[in-house]
């Protein structure tokens, strides 16, 4: 497949506000999104961030490291390969310009309420530039098998977990299954995105609709003797008078704890079946 590279430009200010352009032109069309563009003939990924930034926002900035790398479709059949670097404002005044419909700083409080490119915010939250999402709660289930086997079940479980119309019908970032099989990072679920996959010990998903920002990260423990332990932490924030009503249906009506819980009891009765069929 041909590769399109691209550069972004991730720029902060002293009070935490990152700023973001409102994209003009497909790919996420309406969505807001880190200034950024192609890279032209004879130009470094570093200045292509730069150039871009000044024509999206009338800034110009100083370009320091990479903080991430990602591949997005293009939309005729080829991947944009976009590096997005640490930005500094160093002259300039603020206005939207080339392919931008608008440009704007934000708190971090203020990205929930506008619709972002596709997993942009936990890629800031990533870099540092959005606080980690706060702790919810953590359940956990023993297990008789070792950690590879029930890593083995955990991600045939995740793997299925989810439905691709409940997702489409909150608005989830991730309305389908698709990545790299088995589960690595940027493997998607409805619902679901995975952040981290460090087997046998850590499976981290993300995910982000219109009412919830979250994370449900699962550990697998050692607790000798062919036991662990596996644990379920919920992390998640519920901002605006909609996000509350959703924590209120979600949590105060026991829905969460009782579909973590049937989660990992689904994760218990596949490391039985596993074992079964091996005997």
């Amino acid at each position: 497949m041909e590769v399109v590279l691209a550069a972004s430009a991730v720029i902060a200010d002293p009070d935490g506000r990152v700023l973001l352009v409102e994209r003009g032109r497909e790919p996420q069309r309406g969505r807001w999104s880190v200034p950024g563009g192609r890279v032209e003939p004879g130009e470094t990924l570093e200045s292509a961030a730069a150039r871009e930034a000044l024509e999206e926002t009338g800034f110009h900035v100083e370009i320091g490291c990479e903080l991430w790398t990602v591949r997005t479709p293009t939309g005729d059949g080829r991947d944009f390969e976009i590096h997005d670097f640490a930005a500094t404002v160093v002259g300039g005044v603020l206005r939207r310009g080339d392919d931008a419909d608008d440009a704007r700083w934000f708190t971090p409080a203020e990205l929930h309420a506008v619709p972002l490119t596709t997993h942009l915010v936990d890629h800031l939250r990533r870099a540092g530039l959005v606080p980690p999402l706060p702790h919810v709660d953590e359940h956990s289930i023993v297990i008789d098998a070792d950690r590879d086997a029930v890593w083995s079940a955990l991600e045939r479980v995740v793997d299925r977990v989810g439905s691709p119309r409940f997702a489409m019908l909150l608005g989830c970032e991730d309305t389908t299954a698709s990545g790299p099989r088995p589960l690595a990072e940027w493997s998607s679920v409805p619902g679901f995105h995975v952040g981290a996959a460090e087997r046998p010990s850590v499976l981290a998903l993300a995910g982000r609709h219109r009412y919830s920002d979250y994370e449900l990260v699962f550990r697998v423990d050692d607790l000798g003797a062919d036991r662990s332990r596996l644990r379920a932490e919920t992390r998640a924030i519920f901002p605006g008078r909609r996000g509350a009503a959703y924590r209120m249906l979600l949590m105060g009506t026991g829905a969460h704890v009782l579909a973590t819980r049937r989660l990992l009891s689904r994760v218990q009765r596949a490391v039985a079946r596993a074992a079964a069929r091996d005997a």
